[in-house]
């Protein structure tokens, strides 16, 4: 059995250089709040929970952590991480509810499962990678995210710089600016590239139906959330069924039903789930045994505890998939860890380290620090 000795939890904040721009806000911070779960044989587990908006969603987020998880956690024993965490927050069960905000329970949820995992993994001395899929290889290719009209050509030429084949833009602005900015990247990519178009939820179902009846002229490799991730199952197969499109969906679907159902449809070819925003590392464990394993393109945009974790379970499920990176600035996401997170010849690429590795390394960025819990 593994018991937990103690939860640490750190809150920081890299102020952006390029603020990324979508179709419903602006991100000037990259946010990032890190668990540590650490046993009583100085094994440490770690975990990172979604926080990328609201603005205040972070502080908030990590006071609720600190002020109702902490004592629910410390003490806890377990001989396996699936879903332990829904387990344990059966208890405070009804604070979800009453708080009208379900979504942030279920961030911190993720994160904390993320780290129960990592956990488990170092206490079985295998990596995370080989835990799930012991065929798994140290490393899987990634694609340019964070790429912001005004700047597209000039991100681009960055992630190709770093070996980088495939880049999401996003659209959903408005229909003149989307069509633009596409005409000036059709020429863009070579044969062996690959683009990506993110709406984030910009289309009501009638622009859906209406724009991608348009872009099917167009080059590209998936278009993602055209429609609010709210809509029930017959606008998703509405949508879904009147465009020769390829479809993206799962980073704000927090429903495993919706999932499955996405997943067993034929003409909905990616599904996204964010592992540090619903389910965590359980959930896709889960799901990749109930759709086919290679629709399962992770989601992920915030420090390099998630990243290298959603690096981990996608070389165990799907290694031929590509993991969303963030193209702009963060050392949150490359200088936690003594070893940094770089990418090379297109790939994020890991060593025999149990669990996802570590120890952390903070002082790299400590001015980034807002508040912590140790």
């Amino acid at each position: 059995m593994i018991k937990i000795k103690s939860l640490r939890s750190y809150y920081l904040e890299f102020p952006l250089i390029n603020p990324v721009v979508t179709s419903f806000g602006v991100m000037k911070a990259r946010p990032c709040i890190i668990i540590e779960l650490e046993d009583f044989d100085k094994n440490i587990g770690y975990g990172e929970i979604w926080c990328n908006f609201p603005s205040d969603g972070a502080s908030y987020r990590f006071h609720l952590l600190n002020s109702i998880y902490h004592k629910h956690i410390i003490g806890c024993e377990f001989s396996n991480p699936d879903k332990l965490i829904d387990k344990i927050s059966e208890s405070f069960k009804t604070l979800f509810v009453q708080s009208g905000d379900l979504g942030s329970f279920r961030n911190i949820n993720s994160g904390i499962d993320c780290a129960f995992w990592d956990l488990f993994a170092k206490n079985k001395k295998l990596p995370l990678n080989k835990l799930l899929n012991p065929d798994s290889k140290n490393g899987i290719s990634v694609y340019a995210s964070g790429i912001n009209p005004s700047e597209s050509h000039e991100q681009i030429a960055t992630a190709k710089s770093m070996g980088i084949k495939a880049f999401k833009v996003k659209i959903g602005f408005n229909h003149s600016l989307d069509m633009d900015l596409l005409e000036s990247l059709d020429n863009c990519f070579t044969s062996d590239e690959m683009m990506m178009l993110d709406v984030n939820q910009g289309w009501n179902i009638e622009e859906a139906q209406r724009y991608l009846n348009i872009l099917e002229g167009f080059n590209f490799s998936w278009i993602e959330e055209p429609i609010s991730a709210l809509s029930n199952q017959g606008e998703f197969k509405s949508v879904i069924n009147s465009t020769s499109c390829d479809l993206a969906f799962g980073e704000n679907i927090n429903s495993v039903d919706e999932f499955i159902s996405l997943g067993k449809n034929n003409k909905s070819k990616y599904v996204q789930p964010d592992l540090t925003k619903y389910g965590g590392i359980s959930l896709i464990n889960n799901l990749s045994k109930k759709i086919q394993s290679n629709k399962i393109w992770l989601h992920f945009l915030g420090g390099g505890v998630g990243l290298l974790t959603s690096a981990h379970i996608m070389s165990a499920i799907n290694p031929s998939a590509y993991l969303e990176t963030d193209i702009n600035i963060n050392p949150l996401r490359t200088s936690l860890f003594h070893n940094e997170l770089h990418i090379e010849n297109g790939k994020i690429s890991f060593n025999d380290d149990y669990g996802i590795g570590g120890p952390l390394n903070f002082d790299t960025v400590t001015k980034y620090l807002v508040s912590s819990n140790v």
